[in-house]
């Protein structure tokens, strides 16, 4: 929460200064060279912290809370079959992968098994299938594991048709 509290700060000091600067400077060219220069500000304020955001830590926060069972209760109108929605989430998450290793350069199927902890159905393990060079198998588990907390062990690498890694 303490990140929250400075951002909070300094996109209301950047408001403030941005403000300042042009209620003071004089009308014309100077003044609205100052309100571009002072809109900049802003966004760099609320943007900024996007850049220094610590994903390790995020994803590492978000597999704890998953694990804690904290889950907010799904509406009874928004519940959908137990099957259905185990379906929906290993095709989407499988697609997902899918969709980070092409941007890798690697062309796979995956497959993921989806697992009910609690009242909810997660992802549990996945298997990729293709040609995977070693960087790009451990940028996909790096990825997989930060987007899904599924640890390496859960993850299995194959080449061709049900090779093993």
């Amino acid at each position: 929460m303490e990140w929250m509290r400075n951002w909070v700060l300094g996109v209301t000091c950047a408001a403030m200064v941005a403000a300042a600067a042009q209620t003071l400077l004089p009308k014309g060219a100077v003044g609205r060279i100052s309100r571009f220069t002072g809109g900049l500000l802003l966004l760099l304020a609320v943007v900024g912290p996007v850049f220094t955001l610590d994903e390790s830590a995020l994803s590492q926060a978000l597999a704890r809370w998953r694990e804690s069972g904290e889950l907010a209760e799904v509406p009874a109108a928004a519940q959908v079959n137990g099957g259905a929605m185990e379906a929906l989430i290993a095709r989407e998450a499988g697609a997902y992968i899918a969709g980070k290793a092409a941007t890798l350069g690697a062309d796979c199927t995956v497959e993921v098994e989806v697992r009910t902890e609690g009242e909810y159905p997660v992802p549990w393990s996945v298997a990729v299938t293709g040609e995977l060079t070693e960087a790009q198998k451990e940028d996909l588990r790096w990825q997989i594991e930060a987007d899904f907390a599924i640890p390496e062990e859960r993850q299995t690498y194959r080449t061709g048709e049900g090779g093993a890694e």
